[in-house]
C-alpha cells in the first residue's frame, strides 16, 4: 500500500469515527428511545459481521477464554459506550462528545500505568497531563453556572473515553491465541446483542407498519454502516502500516466530529473549546510519540 492510499483510508476512517457520534445524536433526537437505538445497531453490525465471518467459520477458536474475552469487550467497546452517548447526546454537542471519545489514548496510558502493564515514560506523562487539562479547561466553567450547566452531563460523557481506554488496554493483554480480527468483532458484538436482547423483549420495537424512513432510520443506518467500513478500513491498515499510523485516526476523528456537529446542527464553540482541542491534539501527539520511535 502507498502512502497516498495508505492516508486516505485513514482520512476515510476518522472521518467516519468522528460522524458515527453525530449519527448516533440524530436518531435519539428524531424520535427512537436509547435503548431501541443500542438493540438496532448492535443487532445490526452483529449480523454484518457474522455474514462477513461466515467463510472463515472453521477456523474459529471455540474456547472458555475467548467467549469470556468477548463478553468482557462487548461491555466496554458497545454496550456501555453507546448507551452513555445516547444518553448525553439531546444535552451536548456532537462535536463536544466526540471530542471527549478522543481521550481514550489518554486513558489508556494513564490505565497501563496504573496495572504496571507498559512502562511510564516522560512523554506518556504529559500526555496525561495535558489530556486532563483540556477536559478540565471544558467543564470547570461550567461548574461554576447555575445548576453547574452541562457539567453533569459532561461528566457522564466521559464514561466514553474511559472505557474505551479500559478495554484497549484489556484487549492488548487478554487477546486469545489465534483469534482473528473479523472473529474479534463477529463475538463482540454477538455477545453484545445478546446482552441487549432481554431489554429489547421488556421494551418491544414499533409496529412494522408505523416505521418510515424518516431522519433517525436514515442516522441508525448511517451509523451501522460506518461502523462496518470504519472497523474494515482499521484492520485493514493495522495489518498493511502497523498500529503507530493508525494511531493518527484520533487526530483526524477529533476534528471529524467538531466538522460533523457544525455541518449537521450547526454547531458553534466557545474559544476555549478551541484551546482544548489544540491541546488534546498536542497530548494525542505525546501519546503515540513513544511508539514511533519504537517501530
Amino acid at each position: 500500500m502507498n502512502r497516498a492510499t495508505a492516508f486516505f483510508c485513514l482520512l476515510i476512517m476518522g472521518s467516519l469515527w468522528g460522524l458515527q457520534f453525530a449519527m448516533l445524536k440524530m436518531a435519539v433526537t428524531s424520535g427512537y428511545s436509547e435503548p431501541v437505538i443500542l438493540i438496532l445497531t448492535i443487532g445490526s453490525l452483529s449480523i454484518i459481521y457474522a455474514v462477513l465471518a461466515f467463510p472463515t467459520r472453521r477456523d474459529f477458536p471455540f474456547r472458555w477464554d475467548v467467549f469470556r474475552f468477548f463478553g468482557i469487550a462487548s461491555v466496554l467497546g458497545y454496550v456501555i459506550p453507546i448507551l452513555s452517548v445516547l444518553y448525553v447526546a439531546p444535552s451536548l454537542p456532537s462535536g463536544l462528545i466526540s471530542m471527549f471519545a478522543c481521550v481514550s489514548p489518554v486513558v489508556a496510558i494513564l490505565m497501563a500505568a496504573l496495572l504496571r502493564t507498559e512502562k511510564v515514560t516522560l512523554n506518556r506523562a504529559a500526555a496525561v497531563l495535558l489530556g486532563i487539562v483540556s477536559i478540565a479547561i471544558i467543564v470547570a466553567p461550567e461548574l461554576e453556572l447555575p445548576g453547574q450547566g452541562n457539567a453533569i452531563w459532561m461528566l457522564l460523557a466521559l464514561i466514553v473515553p474511559v472505557v474505551f481506554g479500559i478495554e484497549s488496554v484489556y484487549l492488548a493483554a487478554n487477546w486469545p491465541k489465534g483469534l482473528s480480527a473479523m472473529h474479534a468483532l463477529t463475538g463482540e458484538t454477538f455477545l453484545a446483542a445478546l446482552l441487549v436482547l432481554p431489554a429489547s423483549l421488556v421494551i418491544g420495537f414499533p409496529p412494522v407498519e408505523t416505521i418510515t424512513w424518516g431522519k433517525a432510520e436514515m442516522a441508525i443506518g448511517v451509523f451501522i454502516t460506518a461502523g462496518v467500513v470504519e472497523s474494515m478500513i482499521y484492520f485493514h491498515l493495522i495489518q498493511r502500516t502497523g498500529g503507530v499510523f493508525v494511531n493518527f485516526g484520533s487526530f483526524i476523528s477529533l476534528f471529524a466530529g467538531i466538522a460533523w456537529g457544525m455541518i449537521l446542527f450547526d454547531e458553534r464553540h466557545a474559544p476555549a473549546i478551541w484551546i482544548a482541542a489544540a491541546i488534546l491534539t498536542c497530548a494525542l501527539y505525546l501519546a503515540t510519540r513513544d511508539k514511533m520511535s519504537s517501530e
